[in-house]
């Protein structure tokens, strides 16, 4: 739900916490004349709210307490988005009422979560809630993933390495001189042609943040490598270089002769820990089959690469993108969709429609992430468009997402990793208009404050790795070291879906927690009070021998 009040138009803002017991309600709410309302702090910390005008809309808002009242958007330039308000209050009711009796007036409303501490860099973009001096582009690419809650644990270290197999960077601009350790291939600066692809990756993955420019990478304070793309042997130099992250957001139909020795390779840096997080493609009929659907493409497809598909973000709402054409009503880029427009049917189904195709879908994509965003690389390397973006830009999410994850917590293995990002993932194959690919878009959609969080649990001596409100019915999940306890509460794994947690404490088994494997897969869940609660630092290059010399 979303909320706009005056309180910014006034000039000042309310944003006081009563009690510590108060569960409080967060909305988003769209007000159309929010200046008939007058607000007033109280010496206990609740905002007493009246109307200029009427008394029945006064009566109302004295019924319950309201414990924040400010616009939610101030720097937007999005028409939709200006008269948001966020509003706090100890019970729905009171929006359920205002909305009931002025239905014209009180619109848009959206419940939503705000996370403790979250932390909101000043480069954000212009969905911030504070003054934003970065790029003035939407930044729901950031709000989707709840990047701000995972920047209020951690915004990296710099001994997490992240390798950009990409196109060369443009090094010297703010977001990231001094962020690029190593450039394995020197591209000569003033060369700009080039060097947009690379730089819009790299930015996302790892820009520096709160510099009052461009825009702030997932893990601002990791440290990055720049090689090249096209073939894996760019990704060994990335690895020889001291990488524990790959990201490459390039795509072939075929690793060539060497698909085998490259696969058995990316095991061993698996097990070795380090990741490989690769974009899947742009819907390339590789198939050459006359559609795209299902046609894998790589490294995103190899076993234990972490392939990464592509979601719209915008709209949160089916009426914010709504047009109609032909007498025929859509809507278009909304939030958690593969497709960018869908119909919509008498009961206001959704179906996709060929105008976009949207981005590659297959059984092995793990997850999927924003595929739009603010893009540095445009602005700088001289391109027109500076908002959008594909599949190539979803995988550096999902990569700088497992840097803070290491930044937190650097004894993860790679299983773990990956079986958190998808335990913590948000479900949208399920989601109308998206039911035609289920089975194609991996566990969920990136939630990056739920797996940095879960990360940090899992170091936690006196912590507990919360795992619920999901349904897996396929991938393998590794916990092996959680220092407390595990607890599974309103969560299944069947079918074809494998368990294996170990915890030092105990794992908990919750209310209407399922676990049915299959014939094939098992469950199992194990207590080792031996586990070590040692940190772990970095080590030396491990000297692997090269499938291409």
């Amino acid at each position: 739900m979303k909320f706009k009040i005056l309180v910014l138009l006034f000039g000042f803002a309310f944003n006081q916490l009563a009690s510590q017991e108060i569960e409080k309600k967060h909305f988003y709410v769209k007000i159309a004349d929010a200046s008939s309302l007058n607000l007033k702090q109280t010496a206990n910390g609740i905002i007493s709210i009246s109307s200029k005008n009427d008394n029945e809309e006064t009566a109302i808002y004295k019924k319950y307490n309201v414990f924040t009242f400010k616009i939610a958007y101030p720097n937007t330039d999005r028409h939709l988005l200006k008269n948001v308000y966020h509003i706090a209050t100890d019970n729905e009711n009171l929006l359920s009422e205002l909305q009931k009796k002025y239905p014209e007036k009180y619109t848009r409303i959206i419940e939503f979560f705000p996370t403790p501490n979250a932390f909101y860099p000043n480069d954000y973009g212009n969905t911030s809630p504070i003054e934003n001096l970065g790029n003035n582009y939407s930044s729901r690419d950031l709000d989707i993933i709840n990047a701000a809650g995972a920047w209020g644990i951690t915004k990296g270290d710099k001994k997490v390495i992240i390798g950009i197999s990409d196109s060369p960077m443009d090094t010297l601009n703010s977001d990231l001189k001094g962020k690029i350790i190593a450039d394995l291939y020197t591209f000569p600066q003033g060369s700009n042609s080039s060097c947009y692809h690379g730089t819009n990756v790299a930015a996302i993955a790892l820009a520096r943040m709160d510099n009052g420019f461009g825009r702030p990478g997932i893990c601002a304070e990791c440290k990055g490598i720049s090689g090249r793309y096209g073939t894996f042997r760019y990704i060994e130099d990335l690895v020889d270089a001291g990488a524990k992250i790959i990201n490459a957001s390039w795509i072939l139909c075929s690793m060539g002769p060497k698909s085998d020795e490259i696969n058995k390779r990316i095991n061993e840096y698996y097990d070795d820990g380090i990741i490989i997080v690769a974009a899947a493609g742009n819907g390339k009929d590789c198939n050459k089959d006359e559609t795209t659907i299902g046609d894998k493409m790589y490294p995103a497809s190899f076993d234990k690469v972490i392939s990464v598909s592509g979601i719209f973000a915008e709209n949160m709402l089916v009426e914010d993108g709504f047009f109609t054409k032909d007498n025929i009503n859509y809507t278009h880029r909304l939030s958690d969709r593969r497709n960018g427009f869908f119909t919509i049917n008498e009961v206001g189904l959704l179906s996709p429609t060929p105008i976009e195709d949207g981005v590659q879908v297959n059984t092995a994509v793990d997850l999927v992430a924003p595929r739009e965003g603010y893009l540095l690389g445009n602005e700088i390397c001289g391109k027109d468009v500076f908002f959008g973006g594909a599949s190539s830009s979803s995988a550096p999410y999902v990569a700088g997402t497992i840097g803070l994850m290491w930044s937190a917590n650097y004894c993860l293995s790679s299983y773990e990793i990956e079986t958190i990002l998808k335990l913590t993932s948000a479900d949208v194959e399920n989601l109308s208009g998206n039911t035609p690919f289920r089975g194609m878009m991996g566990a969920g959609r990136l939630d990056a404050y739920k797996a940095v969080k879960m990360a940090n649990d899992m170091k936690n001596l006196k912590g507990n790795v919360l795992i619920s409100d999901r349904d897996f019915y396929r991938f393998d999940f590794k916990l092996e070291r959680a220092l407390n306890t595990i607890t599974i509460k309103n969560q299944t794994f069947r079918a074809n879906a494998s368990v294996d947690f170990t915890a030092k404490i105990a794992i908990i088994l919750k209310p209407n927690t399922h676990l049915k494997p299959n014939d094939s897969t098992k469950i199992k869940l194990s207590i080792d009070p031996n586990i070590s609660t040692a940190e772990c630092e970095p080590k030396p290059p491990k000297k692997y021998e090269r499938v291409y010399k």
